[in-house]
């Protein structure tokens, strides 16, 4: 199972336009994917208090982002390959594709990924669709809204508005932040609030899955 999240740049011309409040857009000139940072575990291992963290950003390859889409890519590549080992089963059916989680993921990060992959040519467009896009994905934006029982609408959270309803420490802040960041330089300001993201993401995770075994626990 992997645990990840994503930081884009956007150029200062892009940041004020657009339809959608989502400025990042993967298939644009000068939006540049920075990176982000990955926590792998087996598909029932519970969630350590310090998750071991691996971190893939573009200043650490010369900004040079083919090289770190290649070692994300082998990344994912690994991790297919570790499900396919752990053979677990899920209600008698085996668990056949690589478990991926995170907030708002389905939204941005995955098709991110392909995008990028087909922009910049690290397979075929059909390898990369069965790579990035055929993973089972738990998004915790979509995965949370039961935790507001008081808005009837089915609606995506963010990872703040979770994290404060399950009494979750959250840092990260608006991803728009980074941009400035990124532009001035601060780059272990950058890694440290994605590290810190994913951390959260992980202690949502394990919250939902207790909450989840209670509900079952109580049914029998």
């Amino acid at each position: 199972m992997l645990f990840f999240d994503l930081e884009f740049y956007v150029p200062s011309a892009d940041r004020a336009t657009g339809k959608s409040s989502m400025k990042a857009n993967p298939t644009k000139a000068g939006h540049i994917l920075l990176g982000g940072t990955f926590s792998s575990l087996p598909l029932r291992a519970e969630i350590p208090v310090q998750p071991k963290l691996d971190g893939y950003w573009i200043w650490n390859y010369d900004k040079d982002e083919v090289s770190m889409m290649r070692e994300i890519k082998a990344r994912f590549e690994l991790e297919w390959q570790k499900n396919a080992k752990e053979k677990e089963w899920v209600l008698k059916k085996p668990v056949e594709d690589l478990v991926v989680c995170g907030a708002g993921i389905s939204r941005f990060d995955l098709p991110a990924l392909y995008c990028r992959g087909v922009l910049h040519q690290l397979a075929p467009p059909d390898e990369l669709f069965d790579l990035f896009l055929k993973c089972k994905t738990i998004d915790l934006a979509n995965v949370g809204s039961f935790l507001f029982p008081e808005d009837k609408t089915l609606y995506p959270k963010t990872t703040r508005e979770m994290a404060g309803r399950l009494g979750i420490a959250e840092q990260k802040g608006s991803s728009k932040g980074v941009w400035a960041t990124y532009d001035e330089g601060d780059f272990n300001q950058i890694q440290a609030r994605t590290d810190a993201e994913v951390t959260t993401v992980m202690r949502i995770y394990s919250q939902l899955h207790e909450r989840v075994s209670k509900l079952g626990s109580a049914s029998n």
